[in-house]
């Protein structure tokens, strides 16, 4: 009962932003990590970010699965304007196999899929770019982590909030491939240990960005939702934080992640 009266109250606030920076700074930096790409409607500059995880395997966010293409070594926008990836860094998604659970609150919100072979090369993404392992146990609370993300950053709108000064990078940022850094603020919450939280910067587009070890390297879970500036009263037991889903935390999402790199490795041994 007491953990159907917190999910509740977490879907009320998850709405509220999908991603914000955290303190009077904007500290995003371009970033050039191969293993994440941007997850988008193929053609399009604007989406989510998605992660290798295996030869094909990749993880994003649930409200992401309507989108078609993930393409890697995206590209330095100019002026202002998302550049889109060469033809031999995009991969299609296979629709058949997304695993997906994208009605639930903060914490249960996440995607696995699988990509296609590279159009031109035949190659498979992972080959090509590498990809990263998942976290098999929980960590600890204020570790140190990094999001990669593909979002805005031109500080002129409303996704960016009052008071964070302009970057006189942003039109070289904007939606290209960025990194922040932070803490592990949080891993599951009360009854719910689906819910990571932490203070790296985020902005609009940061959806299924990967939150990712700084001592291990290894996956801990994905970005979903801001709330670094809440204007909210209580949201995570009052913490101002982003949050997102635990891999080790959330049953589904790990035994999503299982079956595909189960299905990739049958399908690569024959």
């Amino acid at each position: 009962m007491f953990k159907h009266l917190l999910t509740l109250i977490l879907l009320t606030v998850s709405c509220v932003a999908s991603a914000e920076i955290c303190g009077k700074t904007d500290d995003r930096i371009l970033s050039f990590d191969s293993k994440v790409g941007r997850l988008a409607r193929d053609g399009e500059t604007k989406g989510c970010a998605a992660t290798l995880i295996g030869k094909t395997c990749v993880i994003t966010s649930g409200n992401c699965i309507e989108k078609d293409t993930v393409e890697f070594n995206v590209p330095l926008s100019i002026a202002g304007v998302p550049q889109v990836s060469a033809p031999e860094n995009r991969y299609a998604v296979i629709k058949s196999t997304i695993q997906t659970k994208s009605q639930g609150g903060i914490g249960d919100y996440w995607a696995v899929m699988r990509l296609a072979p590279n159009s031109v090369t035949g190659k498979m993404a992972g080959d090509v770019q590498g990809f990263y392992k998942v976290a098999t146990h929980k960590y600890r609370d204020m570790e140190p982590v990094r999001v990669v993300q593909f979002t805005y950053a031109l500080n002129d709108t409303e996704y960016v909030r009052d008071g964070v000064p302009a970057r006189a990078d942003g039109e070289v940022r904007h939606f290209a491939q960025q990194v922040s850094f932070g803490k592990l603020v949080k891993s599951g919450i009360f009854l719910l240990p689906e819910i990571i939280e932490h203070d790296a910067d985020t902005s609009y587009g940061a959806a299924g960005s990967p939150v990712i070890s700084e001592v291990t390297n290894e996956v801990l879970g994905i970005n979903t939702h801001g709330g670094c500036q809440a204007e909210y009263v209580v949201k995570a037991g009052a913490r101002y934080t982003n949050s997102g889903t635990s891999v080790v935390g959330s049953r589904g999402f790990s035994k999503a992640i299982e079956s595909c790199l189960a299905e990739e490795a049958k399908e690569f041994a024959q």
